[in-house]
C-alpha cells in the first residue's frame, strides 16, 4: 500500500510502478480524449501545447515564485477555474506542471472549490494520476531512445532524454524504469535508475552546456502574466451588472495579485490560502 504522504524517492519507487499499473488504462483513455477533443488543431509540440489549452480556456497565470517545491496552483471559485504556475521553476518543470494540471482541469471530479497546491512528486493517488497523465503527454519511447545513445555516461543520456522529450529528471527515470521492468526485464539498467534516482544533478544548466544542449529547457523563464484575466471580468460584469460573482471574481483577482506579488517582494509561503 502507498504511503499517502511520501515523495517519489528510490526507496518507493517500485510502489509507483505499481500504482502506474492500476491507473494506466485510465489514463491512456484520458489521453485519447485530449487529442481527439483538445487538440483539434493539432498542434504538434505537446510541451507548448500544454500551455497553448491553459491560456485559451483558463486564462493561465504565470508567476515567479522562490520555492522549489511548488510548482502551482489552481484556484476555483464560482464559475472560474485559474491555473498559475510557477514560472521560477525551470522550464522543463513548468511544462509538467501544465500537464499536470490540465488533469486537474479536465479529468479530476474530486478537485473541489477553492485553492489546490501543486507540489512535486505527492505520492497521493489524485497526484500520481496527475503526474503519470503529464508523463505519458511528454514521453515517448524513451527506452528507445536511451539505448541509442552509445558511449556516454548514464546522467548524460539522461539529460539528452530530457532535452529531446522536455521532459523533468525523475519523469524520465520513472518511465525508463517502468519499461526496464515491466516489458524488457533489464535488470542492469533498473540497477543503475534506483543508484541515481536520488542524485539529481545539482547543475543542470552546466550539465547541458557541457552536452552542448539548448539550456533554456533547464532556466526559469520568470513569466509575469494574469493571462488577461482582469479585462475578461470586467467585460462580464459590464455585460450582466446584476450578476453578484463577477464583482466577488475581481475582488478574489486584486487579492490573489497582491498575495502574489507580496511573496515576489518577501519571498513569503506560497502555499498560503487565499479568500
Amino acid at each position: 500500500m502507498i504511503n499517502m504522504s511520501q515523495y517519489i524517492t528510490s526507496q518507493n519507487l517500485n510502489e509507483v510502478i505499481e500504482a502506474n499499473k492500476k491507473i494506466r488504462n485510465e489514463i491512456e483513455s484520458f489521453k485519447s480524449d485530449f487529442f481527439i477533443n483538445y487538440n483539434k488543431i493539432g498542434i504538434t509540440g505537446c510541451d507548448r501545447l500544454a500551455f497553448e489549452v491553459l491560456k485559451k480556456n483558463y486564462n493561465l497565470i504565470q508567476l515567479p515564485i522562490d520555492d522549489e517545491y511548488w510548482g502551482g496552483a489552481i484556484f476555483i471559485r464560482n464559475n472560474f477555474k485559474i491555473p498559475v504556475i510557477n514560472s521560477a521553476q525551470p522550464r522543463v518543470y513548468q511544462f509538467f506542471i501544465a500537464w499536470h494540471e490540465i488533469f486537474h482541469l479536465l479529468y479530476d471530479n474530486s478537485i473541489a472549490e477553492g485553492q489546490h497546491n501543486i507540489k512535486a512528486e505527492k505520492m497521493e493517488l489524485n497526484e500520481r494520476k496527475a503526474d503519470y497523465f503529464a508523463a505519458r503527454m511528454l514521453l515517448g519511447d524513451v527506452y528507445g531512445y536511451y539505448y541509442s545513445l552509445e558511449n556516454d555516461e548514464f546522467i548524460n543520456k539522461i539529460a539528452r532524454c530530457m532535452d529531446v522529450f522536455k521532459a523533468p529528471y525523475k519523469a524520465v527515470l520513472i518511465q525508463l524504469y517502468e519499461d526496464a521492468a515491466d516489458v524488457f526485464n533489464d535488470i542492469g539498467l533498473k540497477r543503475l535508475i534506483i543508484e541515481n534516482f536520488d542524485k539529481k544533478p545539482e547543475n543542470l544548466v552546466e550539465l547541458f552546456e557541457n552536452l552542448e544542449l539548448d539550456t533554456d529547457l533547464v532556466k526559469p523563464s520568470n513569466i509575469i502574466s494574469f493571462g488577461g484575466l482582469d479585462k475578461k471580468i470586467e467585460i462580464l460584469s459590464k455585460k450582466e451588472p446584476d450578476v453578484d460573482y463577477h464583482k466577488d471574481n475581481l475582488k478574489f483577482l486584486n487579492k490573489l495579485k497582491d498575495l502574489m506579488k507580496g511573496e515576489l517582494n518577501n519571498g513569503n509561503n506560497s502555499g498560503k490560502e487565499i479568500h
